[in-house]
């Protein structure tokens, strides 16, 4: 398989997984809103970032280095030394995850105390700590198989922990009810336990017993996706053979290292902002319940929504880093244009599209979905980010493909910086107004760094009249029909499903043929000049 069908059809199936898993968590979060309620979603949150910080210090880095020194090996046709990088990964990784979990249980008093400023998260941290070691083999055993360009089995992986964490909330919801007991955030660390569990023994099923496994005999280990057998028979590798080394331990360091630091700072940052926000609601007014039913109902209900579709600028972030990477190297320089292009002129205009779509049915979805009138208030608000938040994705994968890796950490550092202001400055005066104003800075201020890095670099420069005047004209107009035709029929201006489902038809119609029509291919291309190389 080369290495364009491979990208393709890899993002395809990542794709459809994330939408797929997404879609259930959707349901999943508007079950528990309606059973648990705002406050306790909010209080759960809260953990989220302290659990993040220890899956980047114990596997975040390493799946990475897992992943890479795997398709170098196997591209080497060296499976031995693959098999050799994933064992060290495995020690080095179940190592870091129990010790981070050990730290987290019997320290989660002092973390939820001193750190989260909310006791009653001692629990929760504690719950979800058991499922560090679990989420370590999950990933040190999906990266390998990504390196095998296996991406059936990372994939399966992510629906199998996203079904398992849904189906054990609802067996525990219908124990509660049939017992007369009240659910609280617990229920929501136990479904993390339970779906991360399940796909660590789905991982290491596939690995120690299934078709791709690198353990079997003859040719079925070696089959899969994407993956050719290394040899007409070949044996399963002796297990000398297999102990890692020193130099294993090496490379594996010194790619995870790096990687790892940079994870952890951006998850100190997202702890310190998830801290700070409940606190700084307080300072406006706000009881404690109602800062964390806020914090809630933005990081639980609103976010998702907004969040959904870079599904989508994720997978084309995956295909564009490599592709751009590949053709830098090979200077390649109408390759780097034609998929630029295409992908920012796309971002944009998704983000185009989702901004006029919340700011017409936010409050619609946020009533029918959550059954709450604040989080369509929220999803409004945040609208104003999507064309930001989803080019940006776009944008730091082309700067990754160019090497610009370090620059861009600082910008995003430079970003969390500007929302941490934000809540300092902002929110205790203005309330979360302040935060939503803070959060749309810092989208616009990494947008604008990476457009004069990219001019700099690649002499990036933007039409406009085709990248922004024509689409943004596209979604108006589209909008306007649909109010006009709205006032026209009342039926359609109801909070109802049939009315929020006929209003979308209509409005992604209207949009899709203006856009046609306005949009020509040769009109509405954004140019990427490269310059000249110096002599």
């Amino acid at each position: 398989m080369n290495q364009r069908h491979f990208l393709l059809k890899g993002t395809f199936i990542l794709t459809f997984t994330g939408l797929l898993t997404r879609i259930a968590g959707f349901f999943y979060k508007i079950f528990l809103s309606r059973t648990i309620g705002a406050a306790q979603i909010g209080m759960f949150q809260l953990t989220l970032p302290v659990y993040a910080f220890c899956t980047a210090l114990s596997c975040g880095g390493i799946q990475t280095a897992v992943s890479r020194f795997t398709a170098e090996s196997y591209a080497e046709k060296d499976e031995r030394s693959a098999i050799r990088i994933l064992i060290c990964a495995l020690l080095l990784s179940g190592g870091l995850s129990a010790a981070c979990a050990a730290a987290l249980f019997f320290g989660a008093a002092w973390i939820a105390r001193s750190f989260l400023l909310e006791p009653s998260c001692a629990v929760l941290l504690q719950m979800v700590a058991l499922s560090l070691p679990f989420g370590a083999l999950h990933g040190c055993v999906g990266g390998f198989f990504l390196g095998k360009k296996n991406v059936s089995i990372p994939a399966a992986a992510q629906f199998v922990e996203q079904l398992l964490r849904i189906v054990s909330v609802l067996l525990i919801f219908l124990y509660f009810q049939k017992n007369g007991g009240q659910m609280d955030a617990s229920v929501m660390a136990l479904g993390q336990l339970a779906g991360e569990l399940s796909a660590a023994l789905f991982c290491a099923y596939q690995l120690i017993y299934g078709k791709s496994s690198p353990f079997a005999d003859g040719k079925a280990a070696s089959r899969g996706f994407g993956t050719a057998p290394l040899s007409p028979a070949r044996t399963a590798p002796s297990p000398k053979r297999l102990r890692p080394g020193r130099a294993d331990l090496d490379r594996t360091v010194s790619v995870s290292l790096p990687l790892g630091l940079n994870r952890m700072l951006l998850c100190v940052l997202q702890g310190i902002e998830a801290a700070l926000l409940p606190q700084m609601l307080r300072r406006s007014g706000c009881s404690g319940t109602q800062s964390l039913a806020l914090y809630g109902t933005l990081t639980g209900m609103a976010m998702p929504l907004i969040l959904f579709p870079t599904a989508i600028t994720s997978s084309l972030g995956t295909l564009l880093l490599p592709a751009v990477s590949e053709a830098r190297a090979l200077r390649q320089d109408k390759k780097i244009t034609g998929t630029v292009d295409a992908s920012f002129r796309g971002s944009l205009l998704l983000g185009l599209f989702f901004l006029c779509a919340f700011l017409l049915f936010g409050d619609s979805i946020g009533s029918l979905l959550f059954h709450s009138a604040l989080a369509g208030i929220y999803t409004r608000k945040l609208a104003l980010l999507c064309p930001f938040l989803y080019i940006n994705t776009t944008l730091v994968s082309i700067l990754h493909g160019l090497g610009a890796t370090t620059l861009v950490t600082v910008w995003n550092t430079a970003a969390f910086g500007i929302r941490l202001a934000a809540i300092l400055l902002l929110v205790p005066n203005t309330g979360i107004d302040g935060y939503f104003a803070g959060t749309l800075l810092s989208q616009v201020f990494l947008t604008v760094c990476s457009l004069i890095l990219l001019h700099r670099d690649s002499a990036f420069s933007v039409d406009l009249s085709a990248a922004l005047i024509r689409p943004a004209l596209v979604c108006v107009a589209s909008s306007a029909g649909l109010l006009l035709l709205q006032n026209a029929l009342p039926y359609l201006g109801r909070t109802s499903w049939g009315s929020l489902l006929g209003s979308l038809c209509i409005y992604g119609a209207a949009f899709l043929w203006l856009a046609f029509f306005l949009l020509p291919g040769k009109e509405g291309r954004i140019r990427l000049l490269r310059r000249p190389p110096a002599r």
